[in-house]
């Protein structure tokens, strides 16, 4: 996919989300344009060799698997939250980058700190939210949250952006219905499908997902080329409507 940024992986005490933008497609680097994207396959790459095997990998293994892969949330409390959800997702795809910041952060969040380290962590447990940016030239970055569902589940949500200077580069959304009598996340692919009937639209070269850090939509942006070295950007909300989500009318 091709993307330039907004960097965003919430919700009812974990769900009060809304939504923020940029001018750039995500994924592109700062001062130019990155080619055309596509869906949730894997096209992309990253800033260095060593680092482009590992986040490939990384990816691709979570776009080419995820579908078919529940996961097993261990709560450190009477029920779990987004620190929960976020130990199980990025520990079961470890090899992407930004989740590895984000398991580093949950090992110690008392001994991360801004200014020394190379990436940045919004972590907002009574919202429902957290999220990892690289402090690169290119968008690299996991966002999380989740939704209350009306059955006693939780909706729970992840977009990432693995943006490249040279290479298409590469975005993914999943969604996970959470058991809380089970512990497992499984794949929610019927949300999975209405978010992609938004973000996948033909009619524009790109997408990027805003998941909320307030409120409980998800913002979609669209981006077209405008023919300036820039992107126009089309707004889609999609409403939250305590299980799955609906496409409000512009």
């Amino acid at each position: 996919m091709a993307i330039m940024a907004i960097v965003c992986v919430a919700f009812l005490m974990g769900c009060n989300k809304s939504a923020k933008e940029g001018e750039n497609a995500p994924g592109d680097s700062k001062d130019g344009k990155a080619p055309a994207a596509e869906s949730l396959e894997v096209t992309g790459g990253s800033e260095s060799a060593s680092e482009d095997d590992t986040a490939s990998e990384g990816l691709g293994l979570m776009t080419n698997t995820w579908k078919k892969t529940p996961i097993t949330v261990s709560p450190k409390g009477a029920k779990a939250n987004i620190l929960d959800y976020a130990q199980a997702f990025c520990g079961k795809y470890n090899s992407y980058e930004p989740n590895k910041k984000i398991l580093k952060y949950l090992a110690d969040p008392k001994a991360y700190d801004v200014e020394a380290e190379v990436y940045s962590i919004d972590s907002d447990v009574a919202n429902g939210y957290i999220s990892s940016n690289l402090w690169t030239e290119i968008d690299r970055f996991t966002t999380m949250c989740y939704w209350n569902r009306k059955n006693g589940h939780s909706l729970v949500g992840a977009f990432m952006i693995n943006g490249s200077e040279n290479t298409k580069p590469e975005s993914a959304f999943m969604f996970y219905d959470y058991d809380p009598k089970t512990n497992i996340m499984t794949p929610d692919t019927d949300v999975c499908q209405v978010v992609e009937k938004v973000a996948l639209n033909k009619d524009f070269e790109d997408y990027a997902l805003e998941l909320p850090k307030e409120g409980k939509d998800i913002i979609v942006k669209l981006y077209s080329d405008n023919g300036a070295d820039g992107y126009d950007i089309t707004e889609m909300t999609l409403k939250w409507t305590g299980d799955t989500f609906t496409l409000v009318a512009g």
